[in-house]
């Protein structure tokens, strides 16, 4: 039948096949407790993995990776609504709302606002970079921004 290292590689495959089972019945149905897991590692100093598609033409760095930002499901049948986001989930800084804003790292309701404030000023962003233009929000704030907005060409 089995040798004995042939059924402790088999137990160990079936272990790995539950664990792997379990992870995508939580992802499933408690997708933020996985997320938040990311996040940790992530802060914490760990590389983030590599994207599986190519990322979009825009300023942020190869490796970064784009979190997945919530966004209300449409019922099924009705006409979706017009999005702040990008089809690759990133928020379009020349449509989002202060209250969108304020879902991004490092942004609290007067950064918001101030984005928004300078939007209505100086016209809408060409570029992610052109944040910097804000008060508040210097170099390391926009290196945090990059892998979460975009600008969205003739939008």
């Amino acid at each position: 039948m089995f040798t004995p290292d042939e059924l402790k590689a088999l137990a160990l495959l079936c272990a790995l096949v539950a664990v792997g089972a379990g992870l995508s019945l939580l992802e499933a149905r408690h997708p933020k407790i996985l997320a938040l897991t990311l996040g940790d590692s992530l802060a914490l100093g760990a590389a983030p993995a590599a994207p599986d598609l190519p990322p979009p033409v825009s300023e942020t760095p190869q490796n970064a990776t784009p979190e997945t930002l919530a966004v209300r499901p449409t019922a099924p049948g009705a006409t979706p609504e017009k999005t702040s986001f990008g089809l690759d989930g990133r928020l379009d800084l020349n449509r989002a709302s202060a209250d969108e804003l304020e879902g991004l790292p490092g942004i609290g309701p007067k950064t918001a606002q101030r984005i928004v404030d300078d939007r209505r000023t100086r016209g809408p962003f060409r570029k992610p970079s052109d944040l910097t233009q804000v008060k508040g929000i210097g170099v390391k704030t926009l290196a945090r921004l990059l892998p979460h907005v975009t600008v969205e060409p003739g939008r």
